[in-house]
Formats: C-alpha cells, structure tokens, sequence
C-alpha cells in the first residue's frame, strides 16, 4: 500500500469527521438559542401579562368606594403579591437593558398598588399623575423586550 493512498483515506476522513462536527455544533447552537429565545418569552409575555392584570384589579379596587379601608389594603397587597415572583426571574434571566425598565414599569405598578391601599379614588390627582407614570413605563419595557427579542428585525426580513 503506497503512503499516499494512505494519507488521502486520512484526510478524506478528517474532513468528514470535522464537518460532521461543524454541523452539529451548528446545530446545537441554533437550537440551544431557539430555546432561549421561546424562554425569553413566555417569561417577557408572562411579566407584561401579570402586571397588566394586577393594574386592571387596582383600578377596579379604586372604582370599589364600597371597601373599607383595610379591606383595600388587604386586595390591593393580595392583587399585587403575584408580581414578585416574575420579577425576581426576570432580574436573573433579562439582560440589564431589559431588568431597568421593567423595574421602572414594577415600581410604577406598585405605587398604583400603595395607592389604592391608602384609599385614591378615580378622578384624584395622584390617580392622574400614576397611570400616565405606568403606561409611559410600560412602553420602555415594551420596548426594550422588543429590542432584547430582536422582534423589528424578525418582522422586516
């Protein structure tokens, strides 16, 4: 057996062997990032969808004149309890640029919240002041989900 035929059967082979490699990292690559992104969101969708919840039940404690006071403390403290575990998640989870104006968009929803215990009723001046401060701040973590997600560029192409 020549020595050339030998060296071509090698580099035949390590050429198979290195784009069978190449192409299952690839491979696990794009699907490791497919998963990420399908995580990234349901928790994005599960946070927006929470927060927009528990900000519906406070503005109909707000509307509720017939509570008293404790009660509305109590409910406005029950309705928002739900909201810290996602925000915890997403703290770990997001990248920053995602962690900042979710928090914003948190600590927006949790002044509705300390509100409404504190007995605010519709029409108050704090009432007007609070829900332009939430929706502004849902629109950066909107936004910026929106940019963590590349959704525009998925759109486009």
């Amino acid at each position: 057996m020549e020595w050339t035929t030998l060296a071509a059967t090698f580099l035949g082979a390590s050429i198979a062997m290195g784009s069978a490699v190449l192409v299952e990292v690839c491979k696990d690559r794009r699907e490791t990032l497919g998963e990420w992104r399908r995580s990234k969101r349901e928790l994005y969708g599960a946070y927006l969808a929470t927060l927009a919840q528990v900000r519906s039940d406070l503005q109909l404690v707000v509307l509720d004149r017939s509570l008293p006071d404790t009660e509305r403390l109590l409910a406005a403290r029950q309705t928002f309890a739900r909201c810290y575990e996602l925000r915890y998640q997403l703290e770990v989870f997001a990248p920053r640029t995602v962690v900042e104006p979710a928090l914003r968009y948190f600590r927006s929803v949790r002044k509705l919240r300390d509100a409404t215990g504190t007995g605010m009723a519709d029409g108050d001046e704090e009432c007007t002041r609070i829900f332009p401060e939430i929706m502004d701040a849902l629109t950066d973590v909107r936004t910026a989900m929106r940019l963590d997600m590349g959704t525009d560029m998925l759109a486009t192409e």
